[in-house]
């Protein structure tokens, strides 16, 4: 190929991936609201929180959080960029050796099917991967990409560049240090969810399929879902570290697509280094989502409100 293809196609092709999704760090209108400063601040943790709607882009840190399993996300668009690609539709299957069944990770799938080779459909690994958070279906599919290096990859392709993915759910569980290892800046956490919701990183129908997926999320039922009404649509992704030798979580987090009648806004919000229980954590979590969604209506509250 010349010289002058190659330059067009970098110039011009690659940034048709996120062109639909606009440059929310420009779109930055201010502060987050005083009264989810206030959470944030008196939680004895470093919380970072970052919502974004179609007017604007808050946020209140700067640095890169620990993602944990949050950044299953970042292995099911890899994923289902894959199967777009190749042409592999969700119900082929994937075959399991035995040995990718670890007995000592979080796993809803060992518990089904017990420890023995398998051989499941690519929609019912990503179902357990995200949905459920299954550690186990995690490394699967990373193993079917190829490593974990090409999930890292697949992120900088997208516009993700500052975002850290190195290692897997096994490496993270022999070493909890290693929890600290794959972690994104809050803006590239927002603009991934977007991406998502955007609806232009592979086949429509595959984003339909992930975004289904989220909104089945079984784990942090209260986290960001606690305090919102029924109706309101929530696609979600938690996270949750263990616990250091001196008692410091290293993570407890959640991530979400939020759905309202027209209005539609992206959170993050993710609590590090945190001394507090994790009942504690995922109160602040749910907390500061109640706060932003009744910024976000003009403070037209309905369903349970937490007290003050």
């Amino acid at each position: 190929m010349k010289i002058r293809s190659i330059i067009f196609l970098l110039i011009f092709c690659v940034p048709l991936l996120t062109a639909a999704v606009p440059d929310i760090v420009e779109k930055q209108s201010g502060n987050i609201p005083a009264a989810v400063e206030k959470i944030a601040d008196g939680a004895g943790a470093d919380v970072g929180v970052a919502y974004a709607s179609s007017e604007k882009y808050r946020q209140n840190g700067s640095r890169q959080y620990p993602l944990l399993s949050v950044f299953k996300l970042h292995v099911a668009v890899a994923v289902l960029d894959r199967a777009d690609r190749e042409n592999i539709a969700l119900d082929s299957r994937i075959q399991i050796p035995s040995a990718e069944i670890k007995p000592d990770l979080y796993s809803p799938l060992r518990e089904k099917y017990g420890v023995r080779d398998l051989s499941l459909p690519l929609r019912e690994l990503l179902h357990y991967m995200v949905a459920e958070s299954d550690n186990n279906a995690c490394d699967i599919l990373i193993r079917w990409l190829g490593g974990v290096k090409k999930v890292a990859a697949y992120s900088r392709k997208i516009g993700l560049r500052q975002t850290e993915i190195l290692v897997t759910e096994t490496e993270m569980n022999r070493n909890v240090r290693l929890q600290y290892a794959n972690k994104a800046p809050l803006s590239e956490i927002i603009r991934l969810l977007q991406l998502i919701d955007g609806g232009k990183l592979f086949a429509p129908e595959l984003h339909k399929e992930l975004l289904a997926i989220m909104e089945k999320t079984s784990t942090g039922t209260d986290k960001i879902k606690k305090y919102l009404p029924s109706f309101v649509s929530v696609a979600h992704k938690t996270g949750s570290s263990s616990r250091l030798t001196d008692g410091k979580k290293i993570a407890d987090n959640d991530v979400a697509i939020i759905k309202s009648g027209n209005n539609v806004w992206y959170l993050a919000v993710m609590v590090a280094d945190s001394r507090l229980s994790d009942k504690e954590n995922a109160e602040i979590i749910a907390r500061i989502a109640f706060l932003i969604y009744k910024t976000e209506i003009n403070g037209k509250i309905s369903g349970k409100t937490p007290e003050n």
